[in-house]
């Protein structure tokens, strides 16, 4: 009997020991949700402010982060983003290349990052559509990687390389900047072979945004 009642000594020990435990947990779980109403008290309007003066609000600007893009900040605000309306470049324009080579005529830059330009100063029975893609790498400040491809003295065998960077105001009607342009000889067989330069130039480019109506 006694070495029984030693066996049992420590088992009541322990028995005590997880009942102070569970019974601490229970009041620490209670007063944590105590103060968690409290808090959730203070947090929500009551009654009569709903009804009273307004709360004051905080204005919050959310940005989007573009590694690589910006030079100065990798932060961009949300309304510099390409899909950001008549600030954006995305639209129809008109545009003016003023250099060499010169050109004019209208150019969509599509939010998917791909821009068209149809020539009116080239002949269209030798090429007068071309292509490009485009990225944002600045506020309003875009950059340009674009590729013209056609015939020329009656064959197939001409493209030309330009890469242009533009910068649209603040009112969001027009953009600016500059380019540079290479041409050169190709075939049939190497169309987009761009070992064999022929020509080349820089010049400004400006743009007008056309509007629906």
């Amino acid at each position: 009997m006694t070495t029984t009642g030693r066996a049992r000594q420590p088992l009541k020990s322990v028995v005590r020991v997880v009942s102070f435990g569970l019974i601490a947990l229970a009041v620490a779980t209670r007063a944590n949700t105590a103060c968690l109403d409290g808090l959730l008290r203070q947090a929500a309007p009551s009654k009569s402010s709903i009804h009273g003066k307004a709360a004051p609000s905080v204005r919050v600007r959310s940005a989007v982060y573009r590694p690589g893009d910006a030079p100065e900040s990798a932060l961009l605000k949300v309304d510099d983003r390409n899909d950001d309306g008549d600030k954006s470049i995305v639209g129809l324009w008109e545009f003016r290349l003023d250099g060499a080579p010169p050109d004019f005529g209208t150019q969509a830059w599509h939010s998917d990052g791909t821009e068209v330009m149809f020539s009116a100063g080239r002949n269209p029975a030798i090429g007068a559509v071309c292509q490009g893609v485009w990225r944002q790498i600045d506020r309003r400040t875009y950059s340009l990687n674009h590729i013209a491809m056609g015939w020329d003295l009656g064959f197939f065998g001409l493209r030309i390389h330009i890469h242009a960077v533009v910068t649209v105001d603040r009112a969001g009607d027009t953009y600016s900047g500059t380019y540079t342009a290479a041409a050169y000889a190709v075939t049939p067989e190497e169309p987009f072979d761009e070992s064999n330069q022929i020509g080349g130039g820089t010049g400004t480019i400006t743009g007008k945004r056309v509007r629906p109506d």
